[in-house]
């Protein structure tokens, strides 16, 4: 049987990562050229014999001594054939796609798991032939590029599923570059022990389905500052087209049975709005003070008002502590009981608020009026314009 003297890779392409050929009985003087970027690896009884690196090379057990085992497999020296496989491995750069659909975690705080849908690039090559030859092209039915790529897509598929699931599906959308980062990190280890070098992975988009979608985004609206507020709004404007569109008012009966503190609320609030609507402001023309309208005396330097002055027809020159229509040294007005002299004299003993805060009385001391409902102890009394600070 003849045997084959020269052997090469002249078909090479530029995606093809391996190459076996095609003859197995190789004489020796044979030629064997190894193009650049790659290896030729010879290989019997699926065991690797030794490594070729690019160039020619004439097969002689004095070029080649781990050659010599083979030859004394042979029936003999010179030019007797010996069954051995040559395997071309290239060592260049190549590029792959990825695409996986599994399971994450959706957010911190909300550990339920989401479907993930994800696709990338990725980048790698082999940087130790032995390495790969024993983990990877060992345990392949033929030495093919398609078998290779099938191996690298079911193999990179699992190492980035394994490690997505790891990570919140929120913190990779919203930052692709970072997690591409951490995923390349985690996994290229694992590329290692196999005699391949990840050069880049490239995470393109992460997408889950509607449903899950829909959850994620109504959880994040609600554990937001302002989320839960919002949600009350949708409530509340809900009941508010029910109500609208309602016969009857029916809807607004429902409402209320079913949400009766927002019901209220809704109440309340125009109220409110109608009160502080009703009680503006004067500015008293002795000391600009504000005061709520209609007031009798100034609460800050107990002058009376307008009104009063017109009311009282110029009576009202006395000191400011006295009462409407009274001269100085007159009684008291009907129903107002009379003060002991030393509180005339001087402002009576006042109320501490716990913590030294500004001090306070329930009711005036003059005139018995209830004065708690101010937002602070004026200096004269708004009702009796006695001085009280």
């Amino acid at each position: 049987m003849a045997g084959t003297n020269v052997i090469d890779w002249a078909a090479q392409g530029p995606d093809d990562i391996i190459y076996a050929y095609e003859h197995d009985d190789l004489r020796t003087l044979t030629s064997v050229t190894v193009p650049e970027h790659a290896v030729a690896v010879f290989v019997r009884d699926g065991q690797m014999q030794g490594v070729l690196e690019p160039g020619r090379h004439l097969i002689t057990s004095a070029n080649i001594p781990w050659l010599t085992k083979l030859y004394n497999l042979a029936l003999g020296y010179g030019e007797t054939p010996f069954k051995v496989q040559v395997i071309y491995i290239s060592l260049k750069m190549f590029n792959g796609r990825w695409g996986i659909r599994g399971m994450i975690k959706a957010a911190q705080g909300y550990e339920v798991p989401i479907v993930l849908m994800a696709n990338g690039e990725f980048q790698f090559r082999i940087n130790d032939v032995a390495v790969f030859f024993t983990q990877v092209l060992g345990g392949l039915k033929s030495y093919t590029t398609g078998d290779v790529n099938a191996f690298m897509k079911a193999f990179i598929n699992e190492q980035v599923t394994q490690q997505l699931s790891r990570q919140y599906y929120m913190e990779v959308l919203n930052n692709l570059e970072q997690a591409s980062t951490t995923t390349k990190v985690l996994v290229e280890q694992y590329f290692s022990q196999r005699g391949i070098e990840l050069l880049s992975l490239k995470i393109a988009e992460v997408r889950t389905t509607d449903e899950d979608q829909k959850k994620v985004f109504e959880y994040l609206q609600f554990s937001s500052a302002n989320g839960e507020a919002f949600r009350r709004y949708e409530v509340m404007e809900s009941m508010a087209d029910a109500i609208g569109n309602s016969d009857g008012g029916a809807a607004m009966g429902a409402g209320m049975l079913l949400f009766p503190q927002m019901f209220q609320q809704l109440q309340q609030q125009p109220q409110a709005q109608v009160q502080q609507q009703q009680a503006p402001k004067v500015l008293c023309p002795y000391c600009g003070n504000p005061n709520d309208y209609p007031y009798r005396f100034c609460g800050n330097c107990g002058q009376p008002s307008p009104q009063m002055q017109q009311q009282q027809g110029g009576m009202m020159q006395g000191q400011p502590g006295m009462y409407p229509g009274m001269q100085q040294g007159m009684g008291f007005a009907p129903g107002m009981q009379q003060p002991p002299m030393q509180q005339q004299q001087q402002p009576p003993a006042q109320q501490q608020q716990t913590g030294g805060a500004i001090p306070a009385f329930k009711n005036c001391p003059y005139c018995g009026q209830d004065i708690s409902g101010l937002p602070k102890t004026p200096k004269f009394c708004p009702y009796c314009s006695e001085q009280l600070m």
